[in-house]
């Protein structure tokens, strides 16, 4: 239970937003820098006086490039990332299709004790609760604003953890939504995929975003392994550290590989290795933070799920 005293963090989501814009602008002046210099080899090969010819045209036209690259992309990485990040989140959004969500009742007792909990943090109701067929141990939230917060649980979250423990997974994902991380990375992985909208193969805009915009990159990174600790701390408090002390012990022990593709950064247990590249904080970190918080007075290592303790079955 939360009290008047606690102090949800807030992380703003402007700061992330500029840092990747502004790093979507450097790319930018990179890939037009290359292109120029590109263009005036070519000229160059055919000779003094192609070249003198075309230079003007060059000017003229990586002049015009520049002026787009000050104002155009960040203005469309702006723009385009809270459209993108607004098509992903929702009932309809892709995401919600791509994993095939099924969406729980008002009345079933995970919808129910997921609005309990957003009540206790202050949050509006979430919109949008439900859950995918997957048999690993895994959650996510998305949404641009709390108001259209989308909350989903994997079939394996449901089936293999107790009632306190998945109590504690979707705490965690609330922490998410209270702190604005959620907010924050839909939004920046709108702005990430409005700039390379345009590359049809997810491998090739992957390349082009480590080619053109690493720092972009790494930023992203950081703070995806960042707000792991902040939902951690605020599902310890809404519920019990030994829950969320359990689950991440229980992702330690299984056998599931840790997620890789362009979804880990949403997702509860995900890429985690001691890394500036990985997605997620070790998992061992997430449990010693816990243990080492002031208001978490850990003296013993948590029991691990009680199968006679199983969560709500899943609807149909």
């Amino acid at each position: 239970m939360t009290d008047a005293a606690y102090s949800v963090p807030q992380h703003p989501i402007a700061p992330t937003v500029l840092l990747l814009t502004a790093g979507a602008a450097l790319g930018a002046v990179w890939g037009l820098f290359l292109a120029f210099v590109g263009s005036t080899v070519m000229a160059a090969a055919g000779g003094p006086l192609a070249l003198l010819i075309a230079a003007p045209l060059l000017f003229a036209v990586y002049g015009l490039g520049m002026m787009y690259v000050i104002i155009g992309v960040p203005l469309w990485g702006l723009l385009g990332g809270f459209m993108f990040g607004a098509l992903a989140s929702g009932k309809e959004g892709s995401a919600a299709r791509d994993l095939g969500l099924t969406f729980f009742p008002e009345s079933h007792p995970i919808a129910q004790t997921t609005q309990r909990m957003a009540k206790q943090l202050g949050l509006p109701p979430v919109a949008f609760i439900g859950w995918y067929n997957a048999d690993d141990v895994n959650a996510f939230a998305m949404g641009v604003t709390q108001d259209d917060a989308l909350i989903a649980v994997s079939q394996g979250a449901v089936e293999q953890l107790s009632k306190d423990q998945l109590d504690a997974v979707l705490a965690h994902e609330l922490g998410h939504v209270a702190s604005n991380d959620m907010a924050r990375m839909t939004y920046a992985r709108g702005v990430r995929e409005a700039l390379t909208f345009f590359l049809l193969f997810r491998g090739l805009k992957k390349l082009a975003r480590w080619i053109f915009t690493p720092l972009s990159e790494l930023e992203l990174l950081r703070f995806s392994r960042a707000r792991e600790f902040t939902a951690d701390a605020i599902s310890a408090h809404l519920t019990s550290p030994y829950a969320m002390i359990s689950v991440l012990e229980a992702l330690k022990d299984g056998k599931e590989e840790p997620r890789s593709d362009d979804r880990a950064m949403i997702m509860f247990a995900a890429l985690g290795r001691d890394s500036w590249l990985s997605t997620h904080p070790p998992l061992e970190a997430r449990i010693e933070a816990l243990r080492a918080s002031p208001s978490t007075p850990i003296t013993r290592k948590p029991d691990l799920m009680d199968p006679t303790e199983a969560a709500e079955p899943l609807p149909g």
